[in-house]
């Protein structure tokens, strides 16, 4: 009976605080909806644009590392409360500032306060449940920050509409403050009984658990370099194709149906949402990581070719695009591998490493296609065909390909 009171405050305190992800996913991806509003208050171009959207990532990604060492030295209840309210006050610093220098340090501001979160998480979630669940968390987790960057311009426009910018992200900061007091009130650092004594006192009693399942592996430096390549592979897609260059693909690929383009993407968000926890749960149930990652590794860049290649109608690309977001998540999977070689005292630094290098597959390839694209075009996107677009998705294939390795690799291992 305890077990399951504390088993399911676990759920109760790791849902509250993956709200957290779902806020920070929300607030990265904001200015995508208001980028006409935002170039009439501060007299923007493109590229200003783009400089005041990437400070949020690219101070997120220089803080990763800093993030996880708090994640591993602090209680984990307090600095979620501390970087929710240091989120909610960058928000509002964003919403009131009068030119591109405060509203670009804002973001960053924002980008620095959240990055020990996904790994905070993580490792509450680690906490509270046994290691057999941890997949099935981690990807619960993620889920909830796809969620969060795909309810930001459902919800956000809306906002907008009403209240005007400022209006819309002043709400969002007093949302903050509200998840805040959520957090405060009812996240716990860590179970009054540690799992591992639960799980050994389930063994005791006659329980069909052993013992020896629950030994960590020796870390493996190869194997954290193994699986931040697994990452980085896998998570391109989601972060170049569906985040950036999908939809002017689209737009070329299907030019009679253009409203349902953006439908299109949202599929393979809706599909890695719901494939996160999947996988994680499919690993558990297997009780190997490896072989589902190996998995996720050959339906991915198979998937992927279909998506750039085939001729199909526009129906059968819907569920080429949901199924490919659901193999193409599998790179959350890489969290549990390298949780379960970290040693106790650096498992958030190691998860934050492995984020990281996850994030870093963003600005990488969104670059990189972005090149290509400019030398093969003459007279920007609207002179592009397909043909343009499907060379300059090989890196991205590449890369699924190199994550397929890395894959079979780790198995061996």
């Amino acid at each position: 009976m305890a077990t399951s009171f504390i088993s399911f405050r676990g759920i109760i305190i790791c849902a509250i605080a993956a709200l957290f992800c779902s806020y920070q996913f929300m607030l990265q991806g904001a200015p995508s909806v208001m980028v006409p509003q935002l170039m009439s208050a501060f007299d923007l171009d493109v590229a200003d644009i783009g400089g005041l959207t990437s400070s949020f990532l690219c101070f997120y990604l220089l803080f990763q590392v800093p993030g996880g060492y708090l994640a591993d030295r602090c209680n984990a209840r307090l600095l979620l409360v501390i970087c929710c309210v240091l989120m909610a006050a960058g928000c509002y610093w964003f919403s009131i500032s009068e030119t591109l220098l405060s509203a670009s340090a804002s973001r960053a501001f924002m980008g620095v306060m959240t990055s020990p979160v996904i790994v905070v998480c993580m490792n509450l979630a680690s906490r509270w449940f046994p290691e057999r669940y941890f997949p099935t968390l981690a990807g619960a987790i993620e889920s909830f920050g796809l969620a969060g960057g795909g309810l930001g311009p459902l919800i956000l426009p809306n906002l907008m509409e009403a209240y005007g910018w400022q209006g819309a992200m002043q709400a969002a900061a007093i949302f903050g403050v509200v998840l805040a007091v959520l957090i405060a009130l009812f996240v716990k650092s860590s179970p009054p009984v540690s799992v591992s004594d639960a799980k050994l006192h389930e063994v005791t009693c006659g329980g069909d658990a052993d013992i020896n399942r629950s030994e960590k592996v020796p870390f493996d430096l190869a194997s954290l370099i193994l699986c931040c390549l697994y990452g980085f592979g896998l998570f391109a897609v989601i972060t170049s194709f569906a985040g950036l260059w999908g939809i002017p693909f689209f737009y070329q690929r299907f030019p009679q149906e253009q409203e349902a383009v953006a439908d299109m993407v949202a599929l393979m968000f809706v599909g890695a949402a719901i494939g996160a926890p999947l996988l994680g749960w499919l690993a558990s149930l297997a009780g190997s990581m490896r072989k589902v990652m190996v998995v996720c590794a050959i339906a991915s860049p198979v998937l992927f070719s279909l998506l750039i290649f085939c001729p199909c109608s526009m129906s059968v690309m819907a569920v080429i695009c949901f199924m490919a977001g659901i193999s193409s998540v599998g790179y959350m999977l890489a969290f549990s591998v390298v949780k379960s070689i970290s040693p106790p005292q650096r498992i958030g630094v190691m998860l934050a490493i492995t984020n990281g290098s996850m994030l870093l597959a963003g600005p990488v390839l969104q670059l990189m296609i972005g090149f290509i694209l400019e030398g093969i075009g003459d007279d920007g996107l609207g002179s592009l065909t397909i043909h343009d677009y499907q060379l300059a998705f090989i890196p991205l294939l590449l890369c699924q390909l190199m994550a397929l390795v890395v894959a079979v690799y780790l198995k061996k291992q």
